[in-house]
């Protein structure tokens, strides 16, 4: 399926229900079709203002596509980020979103979400829960970023080294 039949379909849910097919509804949905990110509102405003988009009507159309199943909303440090959910290969899928710079990353490990299914069958079953979702976001440190950072740790090594064997040969030359 194209990107212009995934957009027509997702009008034509959002019609049945009553909502109505506005050029600025449609540049949003195409966006999220288009889109392999996590997208935070503000970055959907500056990709969308220039076809007359605001703000207020990027927050009115997330609202609209979160309450119709279209997109996810992610909640990672702080931020809300969505990402399209209908059409997505990627049902059951873990976040997790770099501390230094930022990246968000997903997992799909089918050890992992075994694991995690277990888990949900227990918790329903002693707290006679009906669990419909589980979403799991974790942060911390990419290894892009730890790499950088053994690199900057090194350097700095070296340099200190380097300033102590000056200090030592100015100490003893007087």
């Amino acid at each position: 399926m194209d990107v212009e039949d995934k957009i027509s379909r997702i009008i034509k849910l959002l019609t049945s229900k009553g909502y109505k097919a506005t050029a600025s509804r449609s540049i949003i949905i195409k966006l999220f079709v288009e889109s392999t990110e996590h997208l935070r509102p503000e970055q959907i405003y500056l990709l969308t203002k220039e076809h007359g988009v605001s703000l207020p009507t990027v927050y009115r159309n997330i609202d609209v596509l979160k309450k119709m199943g279209v997109i996810n909303e992610v909640i990672m440090n702080n931020s809300r980020y969505y990402e399209l959910s209908m059409f997505s290969k990627k049902k059951l899928h873990m976040h997790f979103q770099c501390k230094v710079c930022g990246q968000i990353k997903e997992y799909s490990d089918s050890h992992i979400f075994n694991e995690l299914i277990e888990q949900r069958d227990y918790v329903e079953e002693i707290f006679n829960d009906d669990i419909d979702d589980i979403m799991m976001v974790m942060s911390g440190i990419c290894s892009s970023c730890k790499n950088n950072k053994q690199l900057e740790d090194d350097s700095n090594l070296h340099t200190e080294d380097a300033s102590r064997e000056i200090l030592e040969n100015t100490l003893a030359y007087k």
